[in-house]
């Protein structure tokens, strides 16, 4: 009965922890056995709430020996559902939590105060941000938000930085740094950069100027000016730097085709799973072919000939498969693609279909003489 009476089970008033006196022990020792003016225990972490089976269950607040409080669900002795933690900083409470937790850790959706005052609001995973969220940063930053996709704690997927000083980016992310495609708008010259980007840095793309209304919804944060020239800079009627008009031949060709090659060093780089890597001269071989099929050099091939363009790579595919990818990619026949956008679906497709080089194709894989005057 004594037993039974000393389980902890149900609601119940402050329990008090006790832990080891490390200066009683040490003073014990050091006097031969004959005791210490210590308390052999010193108090530790409180907890007032529900208990099962002798562990924190239910409803309950805990306060750990640094200060440190929780207060929401528990299971089985751990933090588990709905709960708020603060920390102690200064001799105050700091609320820096509040959401679900799983396992004692943060999981699920949950709001988390930064020391700096940045805020996130989102998803979480294993104490990491892991999913959709937003971080709204602190005033005084180089930043206003980030809204996006997230993993492993780091901006990983689709997402929308907007700066301070009016700049947004809208891109692909990978471990915090800007990969893929993406555009950047600068504010105080109203263009935009659009292109592929390499471990935070542009790579290729075009620089043309922004679309109307680009910036009406994304207002500087703190700045009375957007423009930083001022004085004979701002007076300058051309333009800050005078520098002469410079052309490509083909332009879009040339841009497509860096675009392709980035993404397939990219997916080399990352070892990405269900896509084929082509080598150069692949590379090389269906820029022949795309060509053959863009009879006017615009660039583009329609998805009308994909079929034909992706059988001419040797690529064993039906024509009700390509029907579905193009329907997938809510397109239709007259639906424009890039080189880039060929060599994407032609990785994706040979790695499904396990590839193996058609040897009646039209053009086959490293069999060019090296005289290719295609561009």
């Amino acid at each position: 009965m004594k037993d039974r009476a000393a389980e902890r089970n149900g609601a119940r008033r402050t329990v008090y922890g006790v832990r080891a006196n490390n200066k009683y022990h040490e003073e014990v020792r050091m006097n031969g056995g004959r005791g210490s003016t210590e308390f052999p225990f010193k108090g530790g972490d409180t907890y007032v709430g529900e208990w099962a089976n002798n562990v924190e269950e239910g409803f309950g607040t805990k306060t750990w020996v640094k200060g440190h409080k929780y207060e929401g669900e528990w299971m089985a002795g751990m933090r588990h559902g709905k709960g708020t933690f603060w920390v102690k900083e200064g001799g105050r409470l700091r609320k820096q939590y509040a959401g679900d937790w799983q396992n004692d850790q943060r999981h699920g959706q949950g709001i988390f105060m930064m020391a700096n005052g940045d805020k996130f609001e989102g998803e979480w995973m294993s104490n990491e941000r892991h999913g959709a969220g937003v971080i709204k940063y602190a005033d005084g930053s180089d930043c206003i938000m980030y809204d996006g996709s997230w993993a492993n704690g780091k901006r990983t997927g689709l997402g929308v930085l907007t700066m301070a000083n009016g700049d947004r980016y809208e891109g692909h992310w990978l471990d915090d740094k800007k990969e893929g495609p993406g555009r950047y708008f600068y504010r105080s010259t109203s263009k935009v950069y659009e292109g592929e980007w390499v471990d935070d840095i542009p790579k290729c793309g075009e620089f043309k100027e922004a679309p109307p209304g680009s910036f009406d919804d994304f207002p500087v944060g703190g700045q009375a000016d957007a423009n930083p020239f001022t004085g004979a800079a701002a007076s300058n009627s051309a333009g800050v730097f005078a520098l002469p008009d410079l052309k490509l031949i083909q332009p879009d060709s040339v841009v497509t085709e860096a675009v392709a090659t980035i993404r397939q060093q990219r997916a080399k780089d990352l070892g990405a799973p269900g896509l084929k890597v082509f080598e150069s001269n692949e590379i090389q071989s269906l820029k022949k072919i795309f060509a053959a099929y863009d009879e006017r050099d615009t660039g583009f091939v329609t998805c009308g000939d994909l079929l034909g363009l992706l059988q001419a790579a040797g690529v064993n595919v039906t024509p009700s498969t390509v029907e579905d990818l193009v329907l997938s990619l809510e397109a239709d026949s007259a639906t424009q693609l890039t080189f880039a956008e060929f060599v994407d679906i032609a990785a994706l497709l040979m790695d499904a279909e396990g590839y193996e080089p058609d040897q009646s194709a039209e053009f086959d894989f490293g069999q060019g003489d090296g005289q290719d005057t295609y561009m």
